[in-house]
């Protein structure tokens, strides 16, 4: 900075000479000019080192930029790391059957619910493996039906009337099996016990049982109760849609007992 204010003093001061002074004397010109020259340099070295600092500094910026994004992305894949340690034990541990991966899907043309159309590279067998689709909340989207292409497969939505599902309705630290059937408009959870008691805002997971669908996954909550004649009651699902604003979900493949 010193060396800055010595050099504009410096011009300031040879500006004034040269307006002053007579164009004909060329020696004092000249002197005055060699001296231009000889100040500039550590001037002109000290300029040059002032942009590599900030040069370097910019990169500086640049990568603690993109270490904080690399950062987030981590945080994102421990996070569903821990929630699927919580909902379905350890499936990294030695000897697990499950396997997960993001995939893209699509809609029907029509944008029907009942069904969604996935783009999986990697070949999967499904006469050995049952493979769940899941949102990005590792909520019960769906299951794989059958392969329609070459990269290409089919599920099968819990708005498809064809999909069912062993579920227990979790309602004061309770437990209360039904079967989960899916509807576009109304899916709802059958053949609960008359005297069971359950709420609106109750969560509905699947039980695990009949080992198709891991356990644990929440599929929604119950929206209404209606009591059939007093043989049964039938809890109406709130499942939440949110996933359709996502082009991506996961797939769980677990092997077939």
């Amino acid at each position: 900075m010193r060396l800055v204010i010595i050099y504009v003093s410096i011009a300031i001061l040879v500006n004034i000479v040269f307006n002053t002074l007579k164009p004909a004397n060329k020696s004092v010109r000249r002197g005055f000019t060699h001296l231009i020259v000889i100040t500039s340099y550590p001037t002109t070295k000290t300029l040059a080192y002032a942009q590599h600092i900030i040069d370097e500094y910019i990169i500086l910026i640049s990568t603690q930029k993109e270490n904080e994004n690399l950062k987030i992305k981590l945080a994102k894949c421990e996070l569903y790391s821990d929630l699927l340690k919580q909902k379905l034990g350890n499936p990294t541990k030695k000897g697990s059957s499950l396997k997960l991966m993001e995939v893209p899907y699509s809609f029907k043309s029509n944008f029907e619910t009942d069904s969604i159309y996935l783009r999986i590279i990697r070949k999967i067998d499904l006469k050995k493996q049952y493979c769940t689709v899941l949102s990005k909340k590792l909520s019960l989207i769906g299951i794989v039906e059958k392969r329609t292409g070459k990269y290409i497969y089919r599920a099968k939505t819990v708005f498809n009337p064809a999909f069912v599902a062993d579920v227990y309705i979790l309602s004061n630290k309770k437990k209360y099996r039904a079967l989960f059937i899916g509807n576009p408009y109304l899916p709802k959870a059958e053949f609960l016990d008359p005297n069971v008691e359950i709420h609106e805002g109750d969560k509905v997971y699947t039980s695990g049982n009949f080992g198709v669908y891991p356990p644990n996954l929440l599929l929604g909550t119950v929206s209404s109760i209606k009591n059939i004649n007093g043989y049964y009651k039938i809890a109406y699902i709130n499942i939440d849609r949110g996933f359709f604003n996502n082009w991506k979900v996961f797939i769980l493949c677990k092997r077939k007992l």
